[in-house]
């Protein structure tokens, strides 16, 4: 029986193996077909610099790789995938970073770097608060002048290298026009293009109130103006917002008296007295804004005027932690390293 069965099996055993070669051949061609070997370029995920590092000229973006694997998953996941570069390899000054790992690799599908470091550039950038100066172009009419202005922002936060910082200790704004002024204007001025590598912390955009009067002497009930109101009492490891800058005033007063008197003479003030409490490290009251009772303080030449109103009576104020970095007293110096951890071979 077992010989019967073995003389079928090898009976035209040329033939069959002739076929079997060939069912192979074609198996292994069918599952190429499905298999593709391309070159795509992946982008590089960097890592965000903290403190007062930054990238100095622009990384590469990508890097290429040499994907293997079934087509329709090589061709569907190349676009997930990401190169990585580990922070701690990332130091001041220029180096080649290593390529770690690349991420959004599906299983069954191989990946080879073709590139393995990249060129990295990192430097210091320092900070520094400066004031914000405004510049009047003419006069205005006969009998007007203009008597104060306002900025808001009055000072900006630069960033740069530290060399270029030194030289820079104001920022002047584009001229503003007095000519055929005759009464208080707000214009919104863009602070102009600074040195080159020089940056602006926040908004280009300064707010310049201008304050025109007439030089006319009048008695009786009168009404004044961009008063400018003044935080009084304020911790100095606060910043406090005003919901209002100016206040006006209704006044009388019995005998002559100038626009501008009343402008120099009178100061708008309101308490702040939130602090900031260093053990719990927050700001004490919690409650804000806080609502405060404009008051008015007259100078010994104004005591025989009356206040008829006050207008706004109250306004808010919202108090935040002043930025250490940016405070003017304690400017970062440009060497900082802080968030990055440094390169092996610097360590000591």
């Amino acid at each position: 029986m077992i010989l019967k069965l073995f003389g079928k099996m090898v009976r035209n055993w040329k033939a069959k193996l002739i076929s079997l070669i060939i069912a192979s051949i074609f198996y292994v061609n069918l599952q190429n077909s499905k298999v593709l070997i391309k070159t795509v370029n992946v982008p590089i995920d960097y890592p965000k610099l903290s403190g007062n590092l930054s990238y100095s000229k622009n990384p590469e973006k990508t890097i290429p790789v040499r994907v293997e694997g079934l087509k329709d998953v090589v061709n569907y996941y190349s676009q997930f995938m990401k190169a990585v570069i580990d922070p701690e390899d990332v130091q001041l000054g220029v180096t080649e970073v290593p390529i770690k790992k690349i991420v959004g690799v599906p299983s069954g599908v191989k990946v080879t770097k073709l590139k393995k470091t990249v060129p990295v550039e990192i430097e210091s950038r320092g900070l520094k608060v400066v004031p914000i100066e405004v510049v009047f172009e003419g006069n205005p009419p006969a009998n007007f002048e203009k008597l104060t202005q306002i900025l808001s922002p009055q000072k900006i936060t630069l960033s740069g290298k530290p060399q270029d910082l030194e030289k820079i200790n104001k920022v002047v704004l584009p001229e503003i026009s007095l000519v055929d002024r005759k009464e208080p204007f707000a214009k919104t001025v863009k602070i102009p293009d600074l040195p080159k590598g020089v940056n602006v912390l926040g908004s280009r955009d300064v707010t310049v109130n201008v304050n025109i009067i007439p030089l006319s002497y009048k008695t009786g009930e009168q009404t004044a103006a961009g008063i400018p109101i003044v935080c009084s009492g304020l911790d100095p490891k606060l910043d406090a917002e005003l919901s209002e800058e100016q206040v006006a005033i209704r006044y009388f007063s019995l005998k002559p008296i100038r626009s501008a008197q009343i402008l120099t003479g009178i100061t708008a003030q309101v308490p702040c007295n939130y602090i900031f409490d260093p053990i719990k490290n927050k700001i004490v009251p919690e409650l804000q804004p806080q609502v405060a009772k404009v008051r008015i303080i007259k100078n010994k030449d104004l005591k025989g005027i009356e206040i008829l109103q006050i207008s706004p009576e109250k306004i808010e104020i919202r108090y935040k932690v002043k930025e250490q970095n940016i405070d003017p007293d304690n400017i970062d110096d440009g060497t900082g390293m802080e968030g990055i951890t440094p390169h092996p071979s610097d360590r000591s």
